[in-house]
């Protein structure tokens, strides 16, 4: 079902931990906007997310309720794609990325009439609710709609900046975390991209396992998510880390504007001894510098404090981002009346 859809401002890998609650969301003033949390390098323009080809995979693998839905600005020249998830009684509720993903308008024009008309196109009665986050350094973006006096929370994400070469970042790992590094390429697990169906396939029967024995996970992506999203080669990263020909673990990356983002994962507690997800975030950082990429992503923690300790272990330190939720006023009013008009009409027989 497309209800899979809600939104959680949490971009942590969703195969090792569970979502996050949204925070309470504030409207605090725009001096505060920009020095609640560290800042991060200049805007470098839009997101993967709310761009057709991976709206559109989404999408085809979430079922009938959902489409996807563009919105144009004329003047400015801008576009921003979203999935559009239809309710009962003629309600929508919209999603500028799905999962919490962060979106931003394409061209180059005016940005804060871009803001202006996708807003005034949102705002109508049909929608109940649309929900909008912004990455960590698209600060212009976020002022434009803070200007719109939306309300907003600001969940953290962990950011390794790409500077120099890989050495330099390497450096900056801490001493356990290097010599784990060592000790996985001494012990020969091999980190490699895949598109293959079957490697898909086993990456999610091995996270599914993981999951039920967790027993944490608040749902679960349908495989077929997964077999649309490695389609995008030139956008979406699929690895896996092998020990002695088997799949010991994986990850999903995608390659997010200047940055990467480390979305998914799972590994094979039966190798944890092998340390497969140390082999592919060492891969993936490497990757990182040899594109060119100006931050690697490491997501939300939901809280969780072995995830916090584990991406500082890497050099990742904490950035804010941006989550935009508005909800219509007169569908919570008519919300409001039948929760209060009903149990009258039971009582009344």
């Amino acid at each position: 079902m497309c209800a899979k859809l809600n939104i959680v401002p949490d971009l942590g890998p969703r195969g090792d931990h569970e979502l996050a609650a949204m925070g309470k969301h504030v409207l605090p003033s725009e001096t505060e906007l920009l020095t609640t949390c560290r800042q991060a390098e200049p805007d470098n323009g839009p997101t993967l997310f709310s761009q057709a080809r991976f709206i559109n995979a989404i999408v085809q693998s979430m079922g009938d309720s959902c489409r996807a839905i563009e919105l144009r600005s004329e003047p400015s020249q801008s576009t921003v794609f979203g999935v559009e998830t239809v309710h009962s009684h003629g309600k929508r509720s919209i999603a500028l990325a799905p999962f919490g993903l962060y979106a931003h308008p394409s061209g180059s024009g005016d940005l804060e009439a871009a803001v202006t008309d996708i807003i005034r196109q949102l705002k109508t009665f049909s929608t109940a609710t649309f929900q909008w986050s912004v990455r960590f350094d698209h600060s212009a973006l976020a002022e434009a709609l803070v200007r719109k006096g939306l309300p907003f929370s600001r969940p953290t994400t962990r950011v390794l900046l790409i500077k120099g070469d890989y050495e330099g970042s390497f450096a900056n790992f801490n001493s356990t975390t290097r010599n784990l590094v060592r000790r996985v390429r001494r012990d020969g697990v091999l980190v490699r991209r895949t598109q293959d169906a079957q490697d898909v396939k086993v990456y999610y029967e091995m996270h599914t396992k993981l999951a039920s024995e967790k027993g944490t996970y608040r749902f679960l992506y349908p495989q077929s998510m997964f077999d649309e999203l490695v389609k995008l080669d030139k956008d979406v990263v699929f690895v896996v880390a092998e020990v002695q020909g088997k799949i010991a673990g994986g990850a999903w990356l995608f390659r997010d504007g200047d940055t990467f983002l480390y979305w998914h994962a799972a590994t094979d507690r039966q190798c944890s001894r092998y340390s497969p997800s140390y082999a592919i975030l060492d891969y993936a950082i490497r990757m990182a510098h040899e594109e060119g990429r100006k931050a690697f992503n490491f997501g939300a923690s939901s809280g969780i404090d072995s995830l916090e300790d584990f991406k500082s272990k890497w050099g990742a330190e904490a950035q804010c981002c941006w989550h935009f939720s508005w909800h219509n006023p007169l569908w919570r009013m008519v919300q409001k009346i039948r929760s209060v008009w009903t149990p009258r009409r039971l009582y009344a027989r």
